[in-house]
């Protein structure tokens, strides 16, 4: 399998931290997470690493109109350990100005204090667009049947409006409208938040089926998005489907969840397959609220694989690095098992 990676990782590290009541977790999505996951793939031959190309910008800045406002602050920042977070968010009816050459503008653009732009992180967020964009490419030309994109930032929380939930573009948006000419597209999210950027990307487009699987929003981030009643809009109507799941949820709940939403996905016939695939569903993660445990995750790449469409994995979220690397190796290859005998 094919394994599509981009960037000197090092240049976009800030300094997360995630508040849950009382407490507060250190986010390690640093350059740690993709080294723990190159380490475990590298060991196996059956993954071989490419760099991913450069595509025009414009594959971007058409579906983030808050492409400048990013790429204008971090050029504006003096060195690589200043953090900006956005953190003035103006109410209904607020006398906005769409500017994008300000900083201080950050709240109409961002749906969050906690996703802070660096000097690097227009650079490197657009190299996981490019990273996605070419596993794309890959299996629009035959080339490949399966594709790991292994993307960082992750994309899945970036919307048509806003950014925000670490996530600057979102990778499987522009990767599906980059292979919605030839053919519909399915976008199934099993990172354990729901990939609320993504529904409303597809919200409106009846050629694009959204399903996700992830924690309840009654209890989880991203809260206002994810539950089960949202089916689609307009014509669209009956092409999203959002499986919310409980707090403790085992392989066996979730195996019968992630099989309603491939029965659905069947029936929409599509002709390209993308897996938002966050690892934070792990027993241990420390955001997270699932008890998948490591080897869970061969039998969910297994379900998947059984879907024989041309597939393109995205990484999201994941933040145990002490198993995040053997999550992601047993995931695809379940994905790219083959019986012999």
């Amino acid at each position: 399998m094919k394994v599509i990676e981009k960037y000197n990782d090092s240049q976009h590290n800030p300094s997360w931290k995630y508040q849950l009541g009382p407490d507060v977790y250190e986010v390690k999505d640093t350059p740690l997470r993709v080294e723990a996951i190159k380490k475990s793939l590298q060991a196996d031959q059956q993954f071989e690493f490419l760099t991913a190309k450069p595509f025009p910008e414009r594959l971007i800045t058409r579906l983030h109109p808050y492409h400048d406002y990013i790429k204008n602050t971090a050029l504006s920042l003096q060195n690589d350990e200043q953090e900006f977070y956005p953190d003035l968010f103006p109410g209904e009816g607020a006398h906005c100005k769409k500017r994008s050459d300000s900083p201080l503008w950050g709240g109409i653009w961002c749906t969050d204090a906690v996703t802070p732009i660096k000097r690097k992180t227009y650079e490197v967020a657009r190299a996981s667009a490019e990273t996605a964009l070419t596993g794309a490419e890959l299996i629009r030309d035959g080339h490949e049947k399966t594709v790991y994109a292994l993307c960082r930032p992750s994309g899945h929380h970036a919307g048509p409006r806003v950014f925000g939930g670490y996530c600057y573009f979102n990778n499987v948006a522009v990767a599906a409208e980059y292979l919605l000419p030839e053919g519909k597209v399915a976008i199934v999210d099993i990172d354990y938040h729901h990939g609320n950027g993504t529904q409303e990307f597809f919200d409106n487009i009846k050629s694009v089926f959204t399903a996700s699987i992830h924690g309840d929003p009654d209890d989880e981030y991203p809260y206002f998005w994810g539950y089960a009643d949202e089916k689609g809009q307009g014509q669209a109507r009956g092409t999203n489907h959002n499986e919310p799941l409980p707090k403790g949820t085992q392989l066996a709940q979730y195996s019968k969840a992630l099989a309603r939403i491939l029965d659905k996905v069947r029936k929409f016939k599509p002709a390209y397959l993308i897996i938002s695939a966050g690892f934070d569903t792990h027993e241990t993660d420390p955001i997270g609220g699932f008890k998948l445990r490591t080897e869970d995750y061969f039998a969910i790449g297994k379900q998947f694989q059984s879907m024989g469409i041309p597939t393109l994995v995205c990484q999201e979220g994941g933040y145990n690095i002490d198993v995040l690397g053997e999550c992601v190796k047993n995931f695809l290859l379940g994905l790219s098992y083959h019986k012999c005998c």
